[in-house]
Order: structure tokens, then sequence, then C-alpha cells
């Protein structure tokens, strides 16, 4: 990790600034977190500067990982928790309930509320309990399918009840009834049953063997939640104020389409303590008033489009933090509905966009462009270059599809995103260009990821996909694997043998292998224009101290505090 002047923290192997880019505040303060996990469509901008190489593959006999002692984090001096945190959010919520969903709205809060079993460092090279911030102390394979976990002691939820080997039960057997209808439940399916050894020991029995099961631990799935308040309370509680967790900061009220307000937790286990009594999330769909509400100090955090980082850099009180984050973003094309269902109009139409001038006119070049849905961050990435922006060829494949010019396609858009307008207007001088004539349709923001993932939308959509394991397995699966999640037409049984193959052995050089052979065959199918490696651009309040900025893209506030009044 790397220190800033004010506190603000960011992982050093993934975060690096030009001079050009490094914008200081005046009182000598210089300074987005993020989930490495599923951004919906048309998140965010990207990354301009080379991010990592990827992680080597894990060993191929399942790992072992020992704790520190349980409250290994620093101890903070004794005192009270003070002064009130506001953060923008760029949509309402889409469910209190720790399963009900894994978007990055959602990733910017639940940690400070729900604890995971496995805690990710800041950095992600590691998956390990160092930071003390876990609810695991360790966790060894027992054999290829037994995985047994130590768990802390002492630990209570917000409303008095036990943290124990029942509540971790209760949480995965919750997660995988069908009934519940998790969009995260095809991450864990592999889990056959959590058997309870004692209070402090549980052991996940698999059905099949899961390569990617510690990474999936540190995410949305493992957030656990107490089994009697539940119950008592019925499934529909988390649409309450309620929503109790063992993490740091406990829910005091929520208001559809207004705020989430969090306060400390008083009883929180770890050594390390709240700093901040309060941190309220306001929901702001809209990005110039996000940007106004900031730049008047009523926000002390948000995240920024490319086209508002000039406004904040010559604000004083404020700066621009960006940090590549696992994020890739693009086009997703439609391969089942006419025309896009013709593989030489997808391909006219990936050839026809000039990424260049997109990355630096809509992107201000905050981009790193990529050829698959795949980050440098991620196992199973491979360098395969971005489709060549070549007139002539799309014209000529326009050609081959045997179709009558002018071709006709609709462009679907969340309506309150300026960047997803910008682009959909650049892209669609670009096909114009060639023959193909693009009707952009403006959707509702609150409808448009359901309606993609019900395959209620176009020919083109624009996405965005975190993969918040930082392995090709999660991104794969929900994208391309048959009716998952966030694959509302594609299917190839080619494919889908593949991805289940990868899941069945620990054998990381194995995996790697049917990687390679995933993304040749998605980028020869032409299935999706995929464009740039995310940067994350934050607008950070100089009141707002020890931030950290890690790549993964959650915001952990734990260490956070700030001075004077504000947001």
């Amino acid at each position: 990790m790397e220190m800033k002047p004010n506190g603000l923290t960011v992982a050093r192997d993934s975060f690096h600034l030009s001079r050009r880019r490094l914008l200081t505040l005046a009182a000598g303060a210089a300074a987005l977190t993020a989930l490495v996990g599923c951004a919906g469509p048309g998140v965010g901008p990207a990354s301009p500067t080379p991010a990592p190489a990827p992680r080597a593959p894990a060993p191929t006999s399942p790992p072992t990982a020992q704790a520190p002692a349980p409250t290994s984090a620093p101890t903070q001096a004794a005192s009270q928790p003070a002064g009130t945190l506001t953060v923008a959010l760029v949509a309402d919520l889409m469910s209190l309930d720790p399963i009900g969903t894994y978007l990055l709205n959602n990733g910017r809060w639940q940690d400070n509320v729900f604890s995971p079993l496995v805690w990710r460092d800041p950095d992600l090279k590691t998956v390990s309990p160092p930071a003390g911030f876990g609810l695991a102390t360790s966790w060894q394979y027992l054999d290829d399918k037994t995985l047994e976990l130590k768990l802390r002691t002492g630990v209570t939820f917000h409303n008095g009840e036990p943290f124990n080997a029942t509540a971790v039960k209760f949480t995965f057997d919750r997660l995988l009834d069908p009934a519940n209808k998790s969009p995260q439940r095809s991450n864990y399916t592999s889990i056959d049953h959590v058997e309870v050894v004692d209070d402090s020991t549980v052991k996940l029995r698999f059905t099949d063997v899961d390569p990617v099961m510690i990474t999936k631990l540190a995410g949305y799935g493992s957030l656990i939640v107490p089994p009697k308040f539940i119950t008592d309370q019925g499934a529909g509680y988390f649409g309450a104020t309620a929503a109790p967790g063992t993490g740091p900061y406990k829910v005091v009220s929520y208001g559809k389409d207004d705020r989430l307000v969090l306060e400390a937790f008083d009883g929180y286990w770890n050594t390390q303590k709240p700093r901040l009594k309060q941190v309220i999330y306001r929901i702001i769909p809209d990005e110039a008033t996000r940007l106004a509400e900031f730049l008047s100090g009523t926000v002390d955090v948000l995240t920024l489009a490319p086209s508002q980082a000039d406004a904040v850099k010559n604000a004083p009180g404020r700066t621009v933090v960006e940090v590549p984050v696992p994020t890739v973003s693009g086009l997703r094309l439609d391969a089942t509905k006419p025309p896009t269902n013709n593989l030489s109009v997808r391909k006219a139409i990936a050839h026809a966009i000039d990424l260049a001038t997109i990355i630096k006119t809509n992107l201000r070049t905050f981009g790193r462009p990529v050829g698959i849905w795949q980050s440098t961050f991620s196992f199973g990435y491979d360098d395969l270059k971005p489709y060549a922006f070549d007139v002539d060829l799309a014209k000529q494949a326009l050609k081959d599809s045997g179709l009558a010019l002018p071709l006709k396609v609709t462009y679907d858009i969340a309506g309150n995103s300026t960047l997803q307008k910008e682009m959909a207007a650049t892209v669609k001088d670009m096909l114009d260009k060639v023959g193909i004539a693009a009707d952009i349709r403006l959707n509702e923001p609150a409808t448009f990821l359901d309606n993609y993932r019900f395959g209620k939308l176009g020919n083109i959509v624009p996405f965005a996909w975190g993969g918040w394991t930082l392995d090709f397995d999660n991104t794969y699966d929900l994208m391309y694997h048959t009716k998952e999640s966030y694959n509302p037409s594609y299917s190839n049984p080619d494919v889908d043998r593949l991805l289940d193959e990868e899941r069945q052995t620990l054998d990381q050089s194995k995996r790697k292998e049917v990687a390679s052979e995933l993304n040749k065959i998605i980028y020869d199918a032409y299935l999706d224009v995929a464009l740039y490696q995310n940067v994350y651009v934050w607008g950070v309040n100089e009141r707002v101290k020890n931030l950290p900025l890690p790549p993964d893209e959650r915001l952990w506030l734990l260490p956070v505090s700030v001075t004077g009044s504000g947001g």
C-alpha cells in the first residue's frame, strides 16, 4: 500500500499516476474504492496506465492459510467515534439483503455492516486474515472436497445474537436455497452442505471441486447474517431498517431512493474501532447533481465521470484520485436478435469502432485498451488485442452478411449516464460510416439491469464487469454459460463444457489452458466488443482522512475519520 499525504491509501502495485495526472490540494493533501464484483451495464471510466501482470497460478494442491491472533489489527487509542461522512451512490440499493445483489453499489456499504468469512488484503495479492477483519481465523482443505474453517469467538451481531458455526451454516443454506433466487447462488453451487463441527468450526462439503472457493469467501456470498433474527422476522426483514451484521457500523435507517444511514457499533469485536459516528450514503442518480453537492460540501466522497475531473481539479479543498480496477467495460452484442444474430454483422460492428478515439475523447484518456472481458488483474487474462479499427474490413463484413443496407440496430443505454450517452453518440457516428444505423434508446435506470438480464433490451448494450473473484471463472460463467444470470440469450455447448471442466480441478495450469481456449472461442465469435479496463475517478473532500483506496472497488470505512463539518 502507498500512503498519500492526507492518509488516503492506494495499492502500490496497481496505482500509477503520471505527473500530469497528480492533482494536489493547495493545503498539501494529495490523494475509490471499488468491488471486485459485478458491475452492471455501463459502470465507470477506465484505466490509462498499465495494471500489474496476472498473478501466478495458485498451487495445484489445496492451500492452507493460517491467521495470526484474532485481534491482530493495530490497537486504536480509546476515543469516541465522531463526525459524519457522506458518500454519494449512483443508484438506489437493489436490496439490503446480502444475498440479494452483488453490484458495486452495495459493495460500497455492505462490508461495513456485514463481515465476510475471509478478508482480502487491500493490495489484492493475498487472501488471508492478517488485518483481522474476517470471521474465519484459519482454513484448510482436508481433501479436494472438504474445506474446514476455524471461526472467531466472542463475536456478536448488532442485535446481540451470537456469531457462531450455526450462523455460517444458516447463511449458506439460505444462499443456496433456490426459493430465495439469489443472483449469487451460481457461484456457490459446488457446496453440497455446511457441517457444524462445534461452535467455532465448520466444514464446507463440496459436490464438485471448486478451485476459486477461498476467493469467493472474501466476497458477497460469505457475508454472514443472524439466523434467529431472520427466522423470527421473515425473509422480508431486509426491506426494513434493521439489517444486523457483525461489522463496525450498523444500519439505523433506509429511505428508498433517498439514503442509507449507518452508525458506529460500539460492540464491534475488533481492537480497532470505528472512528466515524455516522455514515450517510446519499442516493443521487443524476451526475450533475452529485457533482454540485460534492463541490458545495454536502457530499464528501463520490465517483466522477471523466468529463467532471477538471471541475474538481480546480476546486479548493477537493482532490481527484484515479485507481485502476479489475472492471472491464464494453458493448455486448446479442447473438440471438436480428441482425446481430449474424456473425458478419457482429464482426462489422467490432471493426467499425475506433477505440483510440473513444479513449481520447469520451474517456479523456482514462482508459486502457483490452481485447477480452478480463482485466490484467484476473487469472485467465490473455493479451488478445482489441479488434482492429478497419472501416474497409467492416464494410466487407456487412456485404458478407447478405443483408440489405443500411442495416438497423438498437442500442440501449441507461438514461442517467452522461458517459453512456456520449459513447453511444460516438459509436453511432462510427457505425453510420460503414452502413449501420443505430437507434439509441434511453432506458429507465432503475430497471435497466434487470431488463438486460431478462433479454428485454436490443442488439447493443453497454456493460461492465468487475470479476470480483479476480478469476475468469466468475466472469465467464455468469456472462457466457447457458441461462446464467448475466447471459440472457447466448448458448454454446463447447463453452458450457469448458466452463464445467475448469471447475473440476485444482490444477491451475489446466485451468489456465481452459481460459485461453474460452478466450479464443469468445473472441472469434464477436460476442462482445470489450473496450477498456476501467479506472475509477474519485472526488474526495480534504476533510476525509485515512480512506483506503484499493482497486477492488469496495469502501472500507473502519480507519476513516473526518475533520470539521461537512456532508
